[in-house]
């Protein structure tokens, strides 16, 4: 019997690709404390992955999200514009990943909370165009992550069923909307959250960082899919 192959891969972009989750809580907290909040930094560390709409509601009422969210979510994005989108750069291993996918005929497309300038940005600064098949970002879906919206626009994209496809990411809300449509993920520590806490949340496998990935390919969910039994 064959083992039905994986058709696609969709990859999460800020701590899976690029090493940019600190600048993120860092642009976040600066945001906050130039309207007089005050929140330490460790605990906007922790919901890092999550876009505006659901970072917002975790440290503030509904009535300062009515009269400040969209101020404070503007001027974080001038912030992390202005003061750290030059320092980003790629976490190891991405570009032999992507070949790798390439060569078994996997398609590649980009989930991410972040706007869709963003992404094209770190495309650039990656060189990955070539493989990229299709950019989704959070400004093409009403919720994001923990919610699954992203994730059911690829499926939807593709015609893809969930066994066909698998989520790879550094953070649990990744995890999270992923497992919520039952998709598989694979998940990498590069983005700052623990072990135990992306096996919490139901990664299907975890890897220090995409070159250990690589270096498992053919044990991992993508060689295991990829393969057909008698």
């Amino acid at each position: 019997m064959a083992v039905e192959m994986i058709k696609g891969v969709i990859a999460d972009v800020d701590g899976t690709l690029v090493d940019s989750n600190d600048a993120h809580a860092s642009a976040w907290q600066e945001a906050f404390q130039e309207f007089g909040i005050q929140i330490k930094w460790e605990e906007i560390r922790c919901e890092i992955g999550k876009g505006a709409d659901q970072l917002l509601p975790r440290f503030l009422t509904p009535e300062q999200i009515s009269e400040l969210g969209t101020q404070i979510h503007k001027r974080k994005k001038e912030i992390f514009k202005n003061k750290y989108f030059d320092q980003i750069r790629p976490l190891p291993g991405v570009i032999p990943l992507f070949e790798r996918l390439h060569q078994d005929k996997k398609t590649i497309v980009l989930a991410t909370s972040s706007g869709g300038s963003e992404v094209q940005h770190y495309i650039r600064l990656l060189g990955i165009d070539r493989w990229v098949r299709d950019v989704l970002s959070g400004d093409d879906v009403a919720r994001s992550k923990p919610h699954p919206d992203l994730f059911h626009l690829a499926l939807d994209r593709f015609h893809w069923k969930p066994s066909d496809a698998v989520v790879l990411g550094d953070t649990p809300y990744d995890v999270a909307a992923a497992k919520e449509i039952g998709l598989q993920t694979i998940a990498v520590l590069t983005g700052g959250f623990s072990e135990e806490t992306l096996r919490k949340a139901g990664a299907d496998e975890i890897y220090p960082d995409l070159p250990a990935l690589l270096k498992n390919y053919e044990s991992s969910i993508l060689g295991v899919k990829n393969r057909s039994a008698a």
